[in-house]
C-alpha cells in the first residue's frame, strides 16, 4: 500500500475512533472512573492536538516541545537555541504565563491556524511576558504565544512548555498536553535531578508511545560530564529509550542571559538538520506518528473495559426503577377503578346533587319516579356552582399526580443510596424534577372529560330524535356518567341489578344505584353500559400513559446496558480498524 492511499485510510480510521471515544458514556462514578475519564481526556487531546492534524498535513512543519522539571533551565535553553530572549527565564517561574512557540515567519500560517492545539487561543507577541506571582489556584492557560523569528530555520517550531512538576496543577496538565502534541520531545533535566521519579514517568510514557525523544542533561559539572553522561545513557537504555538523542550542557556562566554558543551548538545543529532536511524531518515525524497510532488501540481497549464495567451499575438503577414503577402503576390504576375516588369532595358533591331532590326531573323523568322520591326525602343542602364533573376531574388529576410524584421520589431516594447514583443526580438531577400537576395532567384529563361528554351528547341526540318532547339537563346526565365511571365495580350496569329500596339509606352515603337506573330509563341500559365502560377504560389508559411518560422522562437519565454494550463493541471495532490501517 503506497503513501497516497495509506494516509487517507489512517485518517478515516482515526476519525472514526475519535468519534467513538468522545461519545463513550462514562457517566457513573464507579470505582476508578476518575482515572479513566482523565485518560479519555488525554487521548482526545492527543488526537485533536497531534494525531489528526499530522495525518491531515503530513508535510506541515514539525513541532519540538521543550519540557522538563522546575528549574531545569528549559527557558534559558530555548532562548539560547533561538539566539534571542523569547521566553522568560529565572528561578521564579511565571507559572501563569502562556507557553511560547518560536517559529520561522515562513511557517506562520501553519502555527497561526487551529490545525494543532485547537483549544489554545493564538497570541502573537515577540516580547517575553512580565514575571507574575506563583498562584497554585491559577486557572487553566488558554493562550499560545507565537513568536515569529527569522533566526530560526524554517520547517521546525520550538515550544517552551510549563514545568511537568509545577505547583500549579493546570500547568502540569498543560505540560503533558503539549508534550503529547509534539513531533519531537526535547526533555531537559539536570545533573542534580535526572534521577527524579517524575521525569522518568513521563519518559516511560513517551517510550511506550514511540515518540521521538531528545534528552538534554543540563548544568553538568565539567569534571563529571563523562561519568554522568554514561550513567544517564544506561538508564535511558534500561527504560527502553536507548534510541533517544542525548545532549549534555556543561555548567558555565551565562553570557548576557544565554548559555555559551559552544555549549548548545550540538543541539542547535541537530535541530537545524531536522528542520532543513525533508527526509530527516519526515523520519522524526513518522516515528512519533507511528508510535502514537500504535498506542491508540490499547488505550481505546482500556476505555472500553471501563465502560463495560459500568453496565452493572446501570442495570441496578434500571431494576430499582422497575421495582418502584411497576407496582405504582398497578396500584394507581386499581385505585382509579375500585371506587376510591368516590370519597371526600367528590362524595360530598355527589350527595349534594342527590339531596336536591330533582335528579329525576333533570334526567327527563317525572316527579313520581323512584329516584326523585328518594332524593326529595333527603335534606337538601345549598347547591354547588361547579358541575360534579369538574370535581371528579379535579380528584382524578390530584390522585394521578400524587401517585406519579410519589413513584418518582421513591426512585430518586433509592438511587441516592449508591455513590454513583448521587453523582448521576448531581449531573442530571434537573431532568428528574417532578412535573407540575397542571402541566402534567391538564390536557389528558380535559381530553377524557371531553370524550365522555361527546358520547353523552351523541346518546342524547339519538333519544331526542325519537322523543322530540324530551326535556333533560345534559350536564346532569354527564355528571351521572362520570360518577358511575369512578364509582367502582358495584356501580356496573346490568339487568340483574336489584331495584333500589325507596328508603335505601346508602343513597345518602354515596350509592349510585338509583342514579344509574334513572339514567338507564333515559338512554337505555346498553347505551349507559357502553359509555361507562368506555369512560373507565379511557381514564385508565390516559392515567397509565401519564405515568409511563414520566417514567420515560426519568429513565432518559439512564444508559441502556444493552446500548452501552453496543457502544463498547463499536469502540473496539474502531480500535481494530486503526490497527489494520497502519
Amino acid at each position: 500500500m503506497n503513501a497516497s492511499t495509506t494516509v487517507p485510510k489512517r485518517l478515516a480510521a482515526v476519525e472514526r475512533l475519535r468519534t467513538q471515544v468522545a461519545t463513550l458514556p462514562l457517566t457513573l462514578d464507579v470505582e476508578g472512573v476518575a482515572a479513566v475519564r482523565k485518560e479519555r481526556e488525554d487521548l482526545l487531546s492527543q488526537l485533536d492536538d497531534y494525531v489528526l492534524p499530522r495525518l491531515q498535513r503530513p508535510d506541515a512543519p514539525a513541532l519540538a516541545v521543550i519540557g522538563g522539571s522546575t528549574g531545569a533551565g528549559k527557558s534559558t535553553l530555548t532562548n539560547s537555541i533561538v539566539g534571542r530572549e523569547v521566553t522568560r527565564s529565572g528561578v521564579l517561574r511565571p507559572t501563569t504565563r502562556s507557553p511560547v512557540l518560536v517559529h520561522h515567519p515562513l511557517d506562520s500560517g501553519a502555527f497561526l491556524s487551529q490545525r494543532i492545539l485547537p483549544r489554545l487561543t493564538r497570541v502573537t507577541s515577540e516580547a517575553p511576558e512580565p514575571v507574575q506571582p506563583i498562584d497554585p489556584n491559577a486557572p487553566r492557560i488558554t493562550g499560545l504565544r507565537l513568536v515569529p523569528y527569522d533566526g530560526l530555520a524554517p520547517g521546525l517550531g520550538i515550544l517552551d512548555a510549563p514545568d511537568i512538576d509545577s505547583l500549579v496543577e493546570t500547568n502540569r496538565d498543560l505540560a503533558v498536553q503539549l508534550l503529547q502534541a509534539a513531533d519531537l520531545w526535547i526533555f531537559v533535566t539536570t545533573a542534580a535531578r535526572y534521577a527524579d521519579a517524575t521525569p522518568w514517568t513521563m519518559l516511560r510514557q513517551a517510550a511506550e508511545r514511540g515518540a521521538a525523544i531528545a534528552v538534554v542533561l543540563d548544568r553538568v559539572p565539567p569534571e563529571s560530564l563523562q561519568e554522568l553522561r554514561i550513567h544517564l545513557a544506561t538508564k535511558l537504555r534500561d527504560q527502553g529509550l536507548g534510541g533517544a538523542a542525548l545532549f549534555t550542557v556543561p555548567e558555565s556562566p551565562l553570557e548576557n542571559g544565554f548559555l555559551p554558543a559552544a555549549a548548545v551548538k550540538p543541539l542547535r545543529d541537530w535541530l537545524r538538520r531536522i528542520a532543513g532536511d525533508d527526509r530527516s524531518r519526515s523520519v522524526v515525524v513518522e516515528r512519533t506518528l507511528a508510535g502514537a497510532l500504535r498506542s491508540l488501540p490499547p488505550r481505546a481497549r482500556l476505555l472500553a473495559k471501563a465502560a463495560a464495567a459500568q453496565a452493572d451499575g446501570w442495570s441496578q438503577l434500571w431494576e430499582e426503577t422497575d421495582e418502584v414503577f411497576i407496582p405504582a402503576r398497578s396500584g394507581m390504576l386499581s385505585r382509579l377503578g375500585d371506587g376510591s375516588l368516590m370519597s371526600g369532595q367528590v362524595l360530598s358533591h355527589w350527595q349534594e346533587s342527590i339531596a336536591r331532590g330533582d335528579l329525576g326531573s333533570r334526567l327527563g323523568g317525572t316527579t313520581t319516579t323512584r329516584t326523585q322520591r328518594i332524593g326529595a326525602a333527603l335534606t337538601s343542602p345549598e347547591s354547588s356552582d361547579a358541575p360534579l364533573t369538574s370535581t371528579i376531574c379535579e380528584a382524578v388529576s390530584a390522585a394521578v399526580h400524587h401517585d406519579v410524584r410519589t413513584a418518582m421520589e421513591q426512585v430518586v431516594t433509592t438511587w441516592r443510596k449508591h455513590p454513583y447514583g448521587v453523582g448521576l443526580l448531581t449531573a442530571r438531577g434537573h431532568q428528574v424534577t417532578p412535573t407540575e400537576r397542571e402541566k402534567l395532567l391538564a390536557k389528558p384529563v380535559d381530553d377524557w372529560r371531553r370524550a365522555v361528554a361527546e358520547q353523552v351528547t351523541k346518546a342524547l341526540g339519538q333519544v331526542r330524535a325519537e322523543r322530540p318532547d324530551l326535556v333533560a339537563d345534559e350536564q346532569t346526565v354527564v355528571d351521572v356518567m362520570f360518577a358511575l365511571a369512578v364509582a367502582g365495580d358495584h356501580a356496573d350496569t346490568g339487568s340483574q341489578a336489584a331495584a333500589p329500596d325507596p328508603a335505601e339509606p346508602a343513597l345518602a352515603g354515596g350509592s349510585t344505584t338509583g342514579a344509574r337506573l334513572a339514567v338507564e330509563e333515559l338512554l337505555g341500559q346498553e347505551s349507559v353500559r357502553s359509555i361507562v365502560e368506555a369512560a373507565r377504560a379511557d381514564l385508565l389508559e390516559r392515567a397509565g400513559t401519564v405515568m409511563d411518560n414520566e417514567r420515560l422522562r426519568l429513565e432518559r437519565v439512564l444508559e441502556s446496558p444493552e446500548g452501552l454494550g453496543l457502544r463498547v463493541g463499536a469502540l473496539l471495532d474502531a480500535a481494530s480498524a486503526v490497527n489494520i490501517a497502519e
